[in-house]
């Protein structure tokens, strides 16, 4: 079980009682305090669940700033529900209803998974040098080797490149799957097929809100890093993951410049968090989780005006039907002139 609490403390860098540690996150986004960098040990944390998720058939129930481990050798599955599930930083792993996921390895120099049934779609915001990503579905292997998305699907068994590269091997064939093209996992030998990036469905979109969400938390854990002394520090290592007590979850810092999710949504270093301007909103609490965004919007911003701190209460109404995560209320507008709002589910 993943303790965010305790990460954060440690990673602040303090030896703090149990008080001393509230404190420090009840003062998260003081300047000198809160959204700390968190150096993955291993892949496999369960960050975001709704509905029936289980690890080896027991149901998971995470609490607020606890997060599941997944071993390597344990089957998480899904029934009617869905699951996000972090692996290297800047990896996203999105089950669908129905699915069902083996952590073969949990390794961040060998992280290996194998899709079981249902579908799963891997969002690549980052691949460091020395880590990484490869699935297998029904006995052929799947090697991300670039930033993208990818959707893999059990039954029948195939591999969809909506952005990205991956290499696909079985026996002795192998072949590299670019964007717009579908590889069959079923057949004796790979066959390469192009497809409609375009052609999406519920999963998909469900995804994408997953990835905004992630993305509004990113903007605070950034904005605050640039503002403390941990910049120095963060600047001269790769990616990370960032916990953000504020909101309850965890978010993606890239070390340098922004990267865009393919879903559209940006995630921004600390040395970027001058471009994104979040205006105050509230959260509310319903005894599940916080309510998510109404839609986040993304208008030209002006590049030498300092981003506003997200303002917030603890009450009222609203709420999520997710449970392991929380997410923002309300939109923020960020640069890049595209709206979200009104997606289907």
């Amino acid at each position: 079980m993943l303790n965010a609490r305790a990460i954060s403390c440690r990673a602040a860098g303090a030896a703090v009682s149990a008080v001393g540690c509230a404190a420090l996150l009840a003062m998260s986004f003081a300047p000198r305090a809160g959204a700390q960098s968190v150096i993955s040990a291993h892949s496999g944390v369960i960050h975001y669940v709704e509905g029936d998720v289980s690890i080896d058939g027991a149901p998971v129930h995470p609490k607020f700033a606890e997060f599941p481990d997944v071993k390597a050798g344990q089957l998480v599955a899904t029934a009617e529900g869905r699951a996000e599930i972090l692996l290297t930083p800047g990896v996203f792993l999105r089950m669908a209803e129905n699915s069902s996921v083996r952590m073969l390895s949990n390794a961040l120099a060998d992280t290996r998974l194998e899709v079981v049934s249902g579908s799963a779609l891997v969002e690549v915001g980052e691949l460091l040098d020395h880590n990484a990503i490869s699935f297998e579905a029904s006995g052929t292997r799947v090697d991300l080797t670039k930033k993208g998305l990818y959707r893999i699907d059990a039954n029948p068994a195939k591999l969809r490149v909506f952005e990205g590269q991956a290499r696909v091997s079985s026996g002795s064939e192998s072949l590299t799957a670019r964007k717009g093209h579908q590889i069959d996992l079923d057949a004796a030998k790979p066959a390469d097929i192009k497809f409609d990036t375009k052609e999406t469905d519920a999963f998909y979109r469900w995804s994408s809100r997953r990835a905004e969400y992630v993305s509004t938390a990113n903007v605070i854990s950034a904005r605050v890093t640039s503002n403390s002394d941990y910049r120095s520090g963060f600047t001269n290592n790769p990616g990370a993951w960032s916990w953000n007590p504020y909101f309850g979850m965890f978010t993606f810092l890239p070390a340098n410049g922004v990267y865009w999710s393919p879903f559209g949504s940006p995630f921004y270093s600390p040395g970027m968090a001058w471009a994104a301007y979040v205006p105050q909103r509230s959260l509310s609490f319903t005894g599940r989780g916080y309510g998510p965004p109404l839609g986040v919007s993304r208008s030209p911003a002006s590049f030498n005006r300092r981003p506003a701190m997200l303002g917030g209460t603890l009450g009222g109404g609203g709420g999520m039907r997710g449970r392991g995560g929380i997410s923002p209320g309300g939109g923020a507008a960020l640069p890049g002139g595209r709206s979200s709002s009104g997606r289907g589910r």
